[in-house]
C-alpha cells in the first residue's frame, strides 16, 4: 500500500485495501493503547475519501482491532503482536428497493438473498416507495454506515435524480453497487441487471399484430425507464409492422397519478381513449388486472371485444378475473443475477451490465381478431 498521498491501487474496493493496510501497519508496529492516526491524516496519506477511511476504521473495530473514541481518537486494542488473524470483516448488503412486500419484488429479493446468505452476508432491506425523498434518507443512513456492497432499484429512474450526488460519494468510498430493473445515466459505468423491455414491447406488439389486431393502444409509466423503454418497443413494433402508431390511443400515468387519470370518474376517461382500440398492451399486470375489471363492468367482453397483454407474469396475472397474457420477468433469477455480480465485485473484479430476456406466457385475455 504506497503512502505520502498516492491513490489506492483499485483492484478491490478502496475501503478493503486501506483496512488490509491499516490492519498490518496495526499487528506489525502497534501494541495496546498506541494511538493512530486522525482520519484527516488517513486521508492525506492514502489518497482517499473520507467515507472510505471510516467504512475501513468500521471493519477493524468489528475485528476488535481498534476503537474510536469520540473527541479523543483510534486507539489499539489488545491484540498479539505480529500474529495472523482471520478478519470477521462486516459482510452487510443494502438492498434499496422500491417496494418489497408485494408484486414481483419479493421474488427478486428472495433471489438475491438465496445467493447472498449462502455465501455468508447479511441483507438489510429498505423500501423507497418510489420516492426521492425516502431514497435520500436510505442513502445519508448509507454513508453513515456504509455497508459492503449494495444493491438497489432506482426511483424514478426516468426523471432526473436529485441523489446522484449521494451515490457518487458511495462510490467515491468503494462501495460495489449493482442496479436492478433499471439504473442511472447519470452514473457513468454502472453494473445493472435488467429486462429487455424495449424487446419486451416489441414482442407484445408483434404478438398482437399475428393475431390480426391493427388498431393497438397502450398505457405506460412515465417515471420509470422501464415504462419508456417499453413505449419505445411497442412504438417501433407498431411502425415496422405496418400499423398506425396513434397519440391519441396512449396514456401515460406516474406513481403519483395512477388514479388519475387512469381511474377516476370510473374510468370514462380511459374507455374513451381505447374506444377505437381492437388491443391494449399494458405496463404491467397491476394495471392490466384493474383495465380488465373495468371493461368487465362496462359490459366490454375481453378478449373478444378488446384483447390485454401486460408485463411481469406476477400472481396478478392468474387472479384477473380473465387469466392474463403476459411476458414472463425472470424475478428470482433477476435477483441471483444481481448477487452474483456484487459479490464478485466486491471480490475486486469487473463486472459488466446483464439484459435479461423476458419469456411468455400465452393466457385468456388474447385472441385473434373475430
Amino acid at each position: 500500500m504506497p503512502e505520502g498521498g498516492t491513490a489506492l491501487n483499485l483492484n478491490k474496493p478502496k475501503y478493503r485495501l486501506l483496512a488490509d493496510d491499516l490492519r498490518e501497519r496495526i499487528l506489525q508496529g502497534h501494541t495496546e493503547g498506541d494511538k493512530l492516526e486522525t482520519e484527516n491524516e488517513m486521508v492525506a496519506r492514502y489518497g482517499v475519501s473520507r467515507q472510505t477511511v471510516r467504512h475501513a476504521l468500521s471493519i477493524l473495530e468489528n475485528e476488535g482491532l481498534i476503537i474510536r473514541r469520540q473527541g479523543s481518537g483510534i486507539y489499539v486494542t489488545e491484540h498479539r503482536q505480529g500474529s495472523q488473524i482471520c478478519p470477521t470483516m462486516d459482510k452487510t448488503i443494502t438492498f434499496i428497493s422500491t417496494y418489497i412486500s408485494d408484486y414481483v419484488f419479493p421474488s427478486i429479493i428472495r433471489g438475491a438473498e438465496e445467493v447472498l446468505t449462502g455465501s455468508g452476508y447479511t441483507l438489510k432491506i429498505s423500501q423507497t416507495q418510489n420516492r426521492v425523498e425516502l431514497e435520500r434518507k436510505l442513502l445519508c443512513s448509507s454513508l453513515e454506515s456504509i455497508p459492503t456492497g449494495m444493491i438497489i432499484e432506482g426511483t424514478k429512474t426516468a426523471f432526473p435524480n436529485p441523489n446522484i450526488a449521494l451515490y457518487k460519494k458511495l462510490q467515491s468510498a468503494g462501495v460495489p453497487m449493482v442496479f436492478v430493473n433499471g439504473f442511472y445515466q447519470e452514473l457513468n459505468d454502472s453494473v445493472y441487471v435488467i429486462t429487455d423491455d424495449r424487446k419486451g414491447g416489441r414482442d407484445a406488439v408483434s404478438y398482437l399484430l399475428s393475431l390480426g389486431h391493427r388498431n393497438i393502444g397502450g398505457i405506460f409509466k412515465a417515471d420509470d425507464i422501464q415504462g419508456h423503454e417499453r413505449y419505445a418497443g411497442f412504438a417501433e413494433g407498431l411502425v415496422t409492422g405496418g400499423a398506425d402508431l396513434i397519440d391519441e390511443r396512449i396514456v401515460w400515468f406516474t406513481t403519483e397519478s395512477i388514479e388519475q387519470p387512469l381511474f377516476a370518474d370510473n374510468g370514462k376517461f380511459l374507455i374513451d381513449k381505447l374506444s377505437a382500440c381492437s388491443a391494449v398492451v399494458c405496463y404491467n399486470d397491476q394495471i392490466a388486472v384493474r383495465l380488465i375489471d373495468l371493461f368487465m363492468r362496462k359490459d366490454i367482453d375481453v378478449p373478444r371485444d378488446k384483447a390485454v397483454i401486460s408485463f411481469d407474469n406476477s400472481v396478478y396475472s392468474d387472479i384477473s378475473s380473465v387469466k392474463i397474457t403476459s411476458l414472463d420477468h425472470p424475478k428470482e433469477d433477476l435477483g441471483r443475477a444481481a448477487a452474483n455480480k456484487l459479490i464478485s465485485m466486491i471480490n475486486g473484479k469487473k463486472e459488466e451490465p446483464l439484459i435479461m430476456p423476458f419469456g411468455f406466457f400465452e393466457k385468456e385475455s388474447t385472441a385473434p381478431v373475430p
